[in-house]
């Protein structure tokens, strides 16, 4: 099997600064695109859904979406992925396991911090502050950030990695399990963004930790 292990010359110090700023001016966009999401958007979106959440094969994709992101098809999916990887499946396999553990402790730890309730949660008016606000620390409400989109994510950027030209199917499949928890009435659309950002931004750091490359 021919190595896939980068022969392109090193990144130059322009160049590397030049990267880092893309990726800082990203980070602010996406920053400020889930602060609008989450004061302008979120509710207004959750209204202008409810009728799709109605109709049977948008409920039925939604719940095959979400069973894709849970354990065991979400284990299934991870597996196929290193047994893919072929001579390079130790370093997947690495790979995928930490980002599994990494993103499941992180949305956790997250979602107990923050203490959103989730849509659906609202069918008891007397919750309080309104949708979609936030208790904070110690309270049972975990609908940010999403843990199917913070998995889907992670495994869908560990999968472009190895597999580059499969990496639109691989963010095909991880939007399709993000967006079942939106028409389940599970997450707001922040709580989705926040996820797939948790998601990828823990693959992009084990694969700089990790490269694909070809271990032979």
């Amino acid at each position: 099997m021919p190595s896939t292990e980068s022969t392109d010359p090193p990144e130059a110090p322009a160049d590397r600064r030049h990267s880092l700023r893309k990726r800082l001016a990203i980070a602010a966009l996406l920053v400020v695109a889930v602060a609008l999401c989450i004061a302008f958007v979120d509710q207004r979106f959750d209204d202008l859904t409810e009728p799709l959440e109605a109709m049977p094969l948008v409920a039925a994709l939604a719940l095959l979406g979400a069973e894709m992101g849970d354990t065991k098809i979400g284990s299934a999916l991870a597996l196929i992925v290193i047994v893919l990887a072929w001579r390079r499946w130790r370093r997947a396999a690495l790979t995928i396991v930490c980002g599994i553990v990494a993103q499941a402790l992180s949305t956790d730890l997250l979602k107990w911090l923050i203490g959103r309730p989730r849509p659906c949660d609202y069918d008891n008016p007397a919750l309080t502050p309104p949708p979609p606000g936030f208790y904070g620390p110690g309270h049972d409400f975990n609908s940010c950030p999403s843990g199917h989109a913070a998995f889907s994510f992670m495994l869908a950027t560990v999968a472009a990695a190895y597999f580059p030209r499969w990496r639109w199917p691989a963010y095909a499949v991880a939007a399709f399990i993000a967006g079942g928890r939106l028409m389940l009435d599970k997450h707001y659309l922040s709580d989705v963004i926040i996820g797939a950002a948790l998601g990828y931004l823990i693959a992009y750091l084990l694969l700089r930790l990790w490269p694909p490359g070809d271990t032979g």
